[in-house]
């Protein structure tokens, strides 16, 4: 247990390099667990994950001495506001705001980082420095956190002389190019939302603002603005209908039966309906396209990107997973060290694979890129795959999925509004609607609280 090693010889340098403290000043000295104590894990809305981590409970307890108990809950009954009994809680990414305002979520050691504990610079930025963070502090450990990217069929692009699409302008002439075969996204209740925005982070993120799913001086929504407006659009002018039945496995489903031409999805280890499918076309990978312009919500102005600038903005938090420490935990350090284990070099693709919510997130993944895909893709599109994910994990921007409280309401209202559009509504006056819900929605818990959550969810205060 290395980690668990140099925390204990932390602990002792630090008092050595200190001496002894007065009495007056003087704390109950910590250990680890006494012998027969157990860790308690709660695996919040995600099975799989929860029976890959239990695979490993008796080799966990022989290298630690410390027992481990897993528990399962289902996302809906699971109260983020109440400091749960369990000593970690892994769950789905989003969750850290709610859990950080709830005040329970504990500081990552900062040894971890100033020590590369279990190799954490391994893990691509984007997770290690922003989707564990909540105002700019370290309350987590990345399990993975999957990143949308292009399917497409390489004999129909080939036939219509097109190219994987590197801005959405590409992705609207390819789709319209490809002669009937089907555009498929995942717009199904529950993910609609997600997906456009997943488009609009394109249009929608300017270096330069950090105001872009709400302004961060009054918490007014900006989804009715052009950047969406324009994601919106060119989503209804080209997806197939059938789309609003789908979430992002019956995307992989349907691509793979030769039921489309492009798809918007992630691969995933974890669909075993798809273990024995073996298509007659050969299939590729790439990243989600991005935008030669970009919207200055500052100055109310459309610009062109600098040259060299692809205009690619990754969208965090669209499912992953991360493990968090409760504050009431009697051992954090060893509670630490688990979550450091299950996600270290040796045991991270046998854990988080198992997870259709989970991606690879270390560079050391990229050589183990078909442990992450599922059976039907080759081992070159596995490898497009994960170089799409490291590419955009790497970046230096991004986009949240919302992770403040009443995220399910507002992306319901973002469901709305583009299921409508593709049924025929006006896209401008859709996402009126769903901007005025949000209003709604940010009033009924606070504009206030709304407004410093969505502030600290951005590293602000």
């Amino acid at each position: 247990m290395r980690s668990w090693i140099r925390f204990f010889c932390l602990g002792v340098l630090t008092l050595i390099s200190t001496g002894c403290p007065d009495r007056a000043s003087e704390q109950p000295a910590r250990s680890g667990p006494p012998a027969g104590a157990t860790l308690r894990v709660l695996v919040v809305d995600d099975p799989a994950l929860g029976e890959s981590i239990g695979y490993l409970k008796s080799e966990w307890e022989a290298q630690s001495g410390v027992g481990l108990a897993v528990e399962q809950a289902a996302a809906g009954p699971f109260n983020a506001g109440a400091t749960p009994a369990a000593d970690v809680v892994i769950g789905p990414s989003h969750l850290l705001g709610p859990v950080a305002e709830a005040g329970w979520a504990a500081l990552l050691p900062a040894e971890v980082i100033q020590n590369n504990l279990e190799n954490w610079s391994d893990i691509f930025a984007q997770l290690r420095s922003h989707e564990v963070a909540w105002k700019g502090e370290f309350r987590a450990v990345p399990f993975g956190s999957p990143v949308a990217v292009v399917y497409y069929r390489a004999d129909l692009l080939e036939k219509a002389g097109r190219q994987p699409p590197a801005t959405w302008a590409d992705y609207q002439a390819t789709a319209k190019a490809l002669s009937g075969a089907a555009v498929i996204e995942p717009l199904a209740e529950g993910w609609a939302g997600v997906f456009l925005l997943a488009r609009a982070a394109a249009y929608a993120s300017h270096r330069d603002n950090l105001s872009t799913l709400f302004s961060i001086s009054t918490m007014e929504p900006l989804v009715a603005g052009p950047p969406f407006v324009r994601a919106l659009e060119e989503l209804a002018a080209s997806v197939d209908k059938k789309s609003l039945e789908m979430d992002p496995a019956a995307v992989r489903r349907a691509f793979w039966q030769g039921e489309a031409g492009m798809a918007v999805t992630w691969p995933t280890a974890a669909d075993a309906s798809l273990a024995e499918v073996k298509p007659d076309f050969t299939a590729g990978v790439a990243a989600l396209p991005g935008a030669r312009d970009v919207f200055d919500v500052g100055d109310g102005q459309w610009e062109t990107r600098a040259k060299g600038d692809a205009g690619r903005i990754p969208l965090l938090g669209v499912a992953g997973r991360l493990g968090m420490v409760s504050t009431a935990s009697q051992w954090p350090e060893t509670a630490w060290q688990l979550l450091l284990w299950l996600t270290d070099e040796k045991w991270s693709v046998q854990v988080c694979a198992a997870s259709p919510a989970t991606t690879l997130f270390r560079h050391a993944h990229l050589a183990e890129a078909n442990a992450w895909v599922e059976r039907p893709m080759t081992a070159e599109a596995a490898t497009q795959y994960a170089e799409c994910v490291a590419a955009a994990l790497e970046g230096r921007q991004h986009l949240f999925a919302l992770r403040i409280a009443g995220r399910r309401d507002y992306l319901a209202a973002l469901d709305a509004a583009v299921r409508s559009a593709v049924e025929g509504e006006n896209p401008q006056q859709a996402l009126g609607d769903a901007a005025a819900r949000w209003r709604e929605i940010t009033e009924q818990l606070g504009v206030e609280r709304q407004k410093a959550a969505y502030r600290a969810s951005l590293g602000l205060d």
